[in-house]
């Protein structure tokens, strides 16, 4: 069924998207305080990173059983839990003195941010069909870049004017707002429909969804991408600071400028991808190769950034090197929910997520925190780190194209598994 009103699954992508750019502020805001918090705490690089890395300690926990909580219940009322969740957890940075403390509320927030993204999709999912998601889900998941471009010079000046504390306390504050305008206005969708590929598909075994090679391949792109956001969101204000010699002030707005070429690189490739299948070209080349192309330029990027000195050529690479993969967040989930039986699409979407998050999360700020210790220079650590993620993004690039193959897994699913109607529940309508 298509939703009654037009205007209203618009309202819905709106709310969602805020609820991504609160999601990444408040993941954020670790990041922008990073050299007062390390200054004031006595907290060495490593130990930052692994203050940074601990908020994906419960996302396998909380991730998953977010995910197929969306089996049973509403995704508005999901939504709510969770961002109650990411509210509550700003609250101990308030009083905060040790590293301990720190660690326990980064941690706190991950069970609140481990389901985030595949329950903000498969609710904007059931307001879409198919053919018509690429753009709604590029905006959703690009409201983390909004998190950070209007977070960036908001929390500079804060941290800078009234202390590094106050910044999770407007966060917190923020965040409790759009629960209570989240509760008064949010709805379900009514989209219940799957691809022509799946519909007569009711139930797929989930060791053979989660062995498949498409689901295998977009889960790996995933990680690489998450491996980047995860660095990025704890490491590019001090890198910014410490590693090229930028004052805080043009710290705060330099932080923005990959997030703004994320949200332009992904709008673009999104509304290419959604024109493509429109005109008939296939999952594979519309969505897979996508992708992974942006996925291998960026890693390119990347790369070529960390043999450049500071300035404007710099920035622009490292701009295009952030941006261009996450491309990855939008069309991935599409791919995924594309070949999965709807019953089982939140359960999905949430193992995709939590997987990639928490393989990237629980490592990469530590390692990059671990080379900027043992680098000879900080700026030489840094250049290292970078230098190993566009590696691995463009490796991880290369195998995912090889995997990704939309139209061959809906036939492999066609051809071994019953289409007689699931045991689970059906998916929650409010």
């Amino acid at each position: 069924m298509q939703p009654t009103s037009p205007w209203k699954s618009w309202y819905i992508v709106f709310m969602l998207t805020l609820f991504m750019v609160l999601a990444f502020a408040d993941r954020a805001v670790l990041g922008f305080a990073a050299v007062p918090i390390m200054r004031d705490l006595n907290m060495s690089p490593s130990e930052f990173g692994l203050a940074a890395g601990a908020m994906y300690w419960l996302y396998p926990v909380a991730g998953i059983a977010g995910g197929f909580a969306l089996n049973r219940y509403p995704a508005k009322w999901v939504l709510t839990v969770l961002a109650v969740i990411w509210a509550v957890s700003q609250l101990p940075m308030l009083w905060a003195t040790t590293h301990t403390e720190v660690v326990i509320a980064r941690a706190l927030l991950g069970v609140g941010e481990g389901p985030a993204f595949a329950v903000a999709l498969h609710a904007c999912f059931k307001w879409f069909e198919d053919k018509d998601r690429a753009m709604p889900t590029s905006i959703v998941s690009e409201g983390a870049a909004f998190g950070i471009i209007f977070a960036s010079p908001v929390v500079a000046y804060l941290i800078a004017g009234y202390g590094w504390r106050t910044g999770f306390a407007v966060l917190a504050a923020l965040t409790m707002l759009w629960v209570v305008v989240w509760i008064v206005t949010g709805s379900e969708g009514k989209v219940q429909t799957a691809t022509p590929r799946v519909a007569e598909i009711k139930r797929v075994p989930y060791l053979k969804l989660l062995l498949d090679r498409t689901f295998l391949g977009n889960t790996i792109a995933g990680f690489s991408v998450a491996c980047g956001i995860t660095i990025f969101l704890a490491w590019l204000p001090p890198y910014l600071l410490k590693g090229l010699g930028y004052s805080t002030t043009q710290a705060g707005w330099l932080t923005t400028l990959p997030w703004l070429t994320s949200i332009v690189l992904v709008l673009v490739g999104s509304f290419l991808s959604q024109r493509l299948m429109k005109n008939g070209v296939s999952s594979r080349l519309s969505r897979g190769w996508m992708l992974t192309g942006a996925l291998g330029l960026g890693g390119l990027s990347t790369i070529a950034m960390t043999q450049l000195q500071p300035g404007a050529l710099q920035l622009l690479l490292l701009s295009i090197g952030f941006g261009l993969p996450t491309l990855v967040w939008t069309l991935s989930p599409a791919i995924i929910a594309e070949v999965t039986p709807v019953s089982q699409r939140g359960g999905m979407l949430a193992v995709f997520s939590t997987v990639a998050n928490t393989a990237a999360g629980s490592f990469a700020p530590y390692f990059m925190g671990i080379l900027v210790e043992r680098g000879a220079t900080q700026a030489q650590g840094y250049a290292t780190g970078f230098m190993i993620l566009g590696a691995l993004q463009f490796g991880v690039a290369l195998v995912a194209w090889l995997l990704i193959n939309p139209e061959a897994t809906t036939a492999s699913f066609a051809r071994t598994t019953t289409t007689e109607p699931s045991a689970e529940p059906a998916p929650a309508q409010a």
